[in-house]
């Protein structure tokens, strides 16, 4: 009852700033205006003017489809394993501290390709903790943005985190780190050099690895066992974590979100600006309020060193909706 009377507290707290015949007109706010509004309606987190167009913002955010179930979607393979005792704080990085791939933001540039970063770095993290740290591989996101194709979703547009998934079980992805970086297929997008670069194309998928990588392709490749969806409540997703590792969640991403600086984020104004995916690796309480502790793939400079909190528990943006994890073959 504490935990529920809390949240009621904290959602009042919020919309108590926002007359209903004003609600439409905040959910318009931009730029400087979104800023400052966010930052004088609520205290759970801060956000900060960054001077970007529309198309930029968006060139981050999926078609929302991809923030919801595939189509075809049967979650007859969902989990919702709950264990008797789940601590009130957990962080993966520290669980697993010899697990490096847990510790990396990533940087998806101005590629919706949030979709196979989630996945990528999902299985990066689940190989390592299978395996005691003893085999630490960097999966590719490049492998799966390119490669799956429509089986997955639309490359540059977005995808389905559980197709990429199933594709890992089937086809298997090589190794890859980020522009330039090690294994066999590194991200071919360099990093933006200025808050207006343009959006990026699809690559072509290619089945050989970089120019003096020493191992063939077809024998780079890392296969999972499962793919599956989490069930939609926030004790089976701390299960999932806290046994097999982080998970992939998708979400609502809206402008105030884009602008996050740091603290507990919860929608308060902006506009939707398309789908989102990212990696939650724990949850905990700040001043009173639950959130889930997140690694997104914007790079290391946004957010917390590029890592978030998030409203937890009442589904905030979608973000408890549609979590999706898998086992890797070893």
């Amino acid at each position: 009852m504490m935990k529920i009377f809390v949240l009621a507290a904290l959602c009042a707290a919020t919309l108590a700033f926002v007359p209903i015949d004003h609600k439409s007109a905040v959910e318009t706010l931009t730029g400087e205006a979104l800023v400052e509004y966010v930052n004088s309606a609520q205290s759970l987190f801060t956000t900060e003017h960054v001077d970007v167009s529309e198309e930029f913002m968006k060139s981050r955010a999926m078609d929302i489809k991809y923030a919801a179930a595939h189509p075809d979607e049967i979650r007859a393979t969902e989990v919702n394993t709950v264990l008797d005792s789940i601590p009130a704080y957990f962080d993966a990085r520290t669980r697993w501290p010899n697990c490096r791939s847990i510790q990396v933001i990533r940087d998806q540039t101005s590629c919706n390709s949030c979709w196979a970063f989630g996945a990528a770095e999902i299985i990066s993290d689940r190989i390592c903790i299978e395996t005691g740290g003893a085999q630490q591989p960097i999966i590719s996101p490049d492998d799966i943005l390119s490669c799956c194709g429509s089986f997955c979703g639309n490359g540059c547009e977005g995808g389905y985190p559980i197709q990429a998934l199933r594709w890992w079980n089937s086809r298997g992805v090589v190794t890859g780190g980020d522009y330039r970086g090690p294994g066999c297929k590194p991200y071919p997008f360099a990093p933006c050099t200025s808050r207006n670069c343009p959006e990026s194309q699809t690559p072509t998928c290619s089945l050989s690895c970089q120019s003096g990588y020493p191992t063939a392709y077809a024998k780079d490749k890392h296969f999972g066992t499962s793919a599956y969806n989490v069930a939609r409540n926030v004790a089976a997703i701390q299960t999932e974590i806290m046994t097999n590792g982080p998970v992939a969640a998708a979400f609502t991403l809206y402008e105030d979100f884009y602008k996050y600086k740091n603290g507990v984020y919860k929608h308060t104004a902006g506009r939707a600006l398309g789908g989102h995916i990212a990696k939650i690796i724990g949850w905990g309480t700040q001043n009173g309020a639950p959130y889930w502790l997140i690694a997104n793939s914007w790079g290391p400079y946004w957010g917390e060193y590029g890592f978030f909190k998030i409203l937890r528990g009442v589904d905030e943006c979608g973000i408890e909706e549609y979590v999706v994890a898998g086992k890797p073959s070893l």
